[in-house]
């Protein structure tokens, strides 16, 4: 049986940053504090510096050029659930590369039995035990894609206009044009009588398929938030691993997907150091009250403001304005070091502008 386990210590730095321990008096008498509550969302999310390729990758599965013999594996994935929770049986790691025309995924899935028996597009390949892509390239929140491949190369791509959690849909219509996949199996396919070792995936994404307006995001500097998981039927339910954990049985949480950073080096040369794409201890704190706004409005039917969230010092209060309604709100915060203004609103639609 999965068991959660709530380890609170680790947030110290966190609080004494934005104003937990400022306030610990007052939260204390009120409740519990706002990032203990919600700490399995809040947990920094896993990073990754892609590097430009040195040569043409052949999309074949194999992963065997020099490309990718340089680039770093991430780390090993985790129970989707997070910390607490079972380690996943089989090992699966990730890399990535780009082009300026492709981001290239590659992944090594071990499996002593592999097997797939989907073989048409865009039927629900998770059936399947698979390996999926989820990216968010303007790391708004909203209008983001997922690639979904079974061990036959069979894919599933849709995009989505928002998270299901507030409401989202799906547009299965969007096959994501110029695609390129490839599947290499060390053991036999479908064969329960031998002993496989894994198999592996590696996709071509295009650039122009993942641009919703003129701006190209896909180039050196950038950062985006993507994460993978691997769906293994050892059971039912079936098992959910991934690069980084949500905190819950849901991929469709964008907030706690992982950090892609685009360096202009090429792979096994100079590193470069991850650029956040915004104010990490703001962001935080502007998505614990998220949560808790989540929570609030299924006990009580409404939004609360900012004095009706359990869990706020004052010192966070004053971090934060939201203007709020019964079933709308939207949370700012100035971040002066940027020149800029972060706002969160009940879809978990996250932007920035700059402050006026």
């Amino acid at each position: 049986m999965k068991k959660v386990v709530y380890i609170c210590s680790f947030l110290c730095g966190l609080m004494s940053l934005t104003g937990c321990t400022g306030g610990e008096k007052q939260v204390k008498e009120d409740g519990q504090c706002i990032f203990e509550k919600y700490e399995k969302y809040l947990v920094d999310p896993r990073t990754y510096v892609a590097y430009r390729t040195e040569g043409t990758l052949k999309i074949d599965g194999k992963l065997d050029e020099s490309s990718w013999q340089k680039a770093k594996d991430t780390e090993e994935f985790e129970d989707i659930s997070g910390k607490g929770f079972d380690a996943p049986k089989y090992k699966t790691t990730a890399k990535m590369l780009w082009d300026d025309d492709f981001l290239y995924v590659g992944a090594i899935l071990e499996e002593p039995n592999i097997t797939a028996k989907l073989t048409q597009r865009d039927t629900i390949i998770y059936y399947d035990n698979d390996f999926e892509v989820f990216i968010d390239p303007d790391s708004d929140g909203h209008n983001y894609f997922e690639i979904e491949v079974n061990a036959k190369n069979v894919l599933f791509d849709l995009m989505l206009d928002k998270p299901y959690r507030v409401g989202g849909d799906f547009f299965l219509q969007w096959d994501c044009p110029g695609i390129q996949s490839g599947i290499h199996i060390e053991g036999t396919l479908n064969n329960p009588n031998d002993t496989d070792k894994y198999w592996t995936v590696e996709m071509a994404i295009p650039r122009q398929a993942l641009t919703l307006s003129f701006n190209n995001l896909l180039k050196a500097g950038n950062t985006w938030r993507i994460n993978f998981s691997r769906v293994e039927w050892l059971k039912k339910p079936e098992e959910n691993w991934v690069w980084n954990a949500t905190g819950r049985i849901d991929m469709h949480m964008p907030d706690r997907w992982g950090y892609l950073h685009f360096s202009d080096n090429k792979v096994g040369t100079e590193e470069t150091q991850l650029v956040y794409p915004h104010d990490k201890d703001i962001y935080k704190l502007m998505w614990a009250v998220f949560y808790a706004q989540q929570d609030y409005k299924n006990e009580n039917g409404k939004y609360a403001t900012l004095n009706e969230i359990p869990g706020l010092s004052a010192e966070m209060k004053q971090k934060l304005t939201m203007n709020v309604t019964p079933y709308t709100y939207q949370i700012r915060a100035e971040v002066p070091a940027e020149g800029k203004v972060y706002i969160l609103n009940e879809e978990g639609y996250f932007k920035k502008e700059d402050k006026k």
